[in-house]
């Protein structure tokens, strides 16, 4: 399976319009957003698995400084920043609510 970020994306094979980056993580707007206002914040590292996240002081750093940004920008422009899992979890629960009808 391809994986579109370490291959296409960190390499610079796919342009993105950038949020933020450093030399470990980059922060850009998806290239086929599931939302409106939709960022994604990566390492620029393949990891396999959050389980073998590499938890390094300055990954770290970074990650937390990328989400600051992306934050901050989603305050200032949109009014706010949801995370992805609150909508994911609405659109559950309004399928299933529709199913139910």
């Amino acid at each position: 399976m391809e994986d579109i970020y370490c291959q296409q994306i960190i390499p610079g094979k796919l342009k993105v319009d950038m949020v933020f980056e450093t030399d470990q993580v980059m922060a850009f707007h998806h290239t086929k957003p599931y939302w409106e206002h939709h960022v994604v914040i990566i390492p620029k590292t393949h990891i396999d698995s959050l389980s073998t996240y590499p938890n390094t002081p300055a990954l770290n750093k970074d990650i937390f400084e990328a989400i600051k940004v992306v934050t901050k920008l989603f305050e200032e422009h949109y009014g706010g920043c949801k995370h992805h899992w609150y909508k994911l979890e609405r659109v559950a629960y309004e399928k299933q609510e529709a199913a139910l009808k």
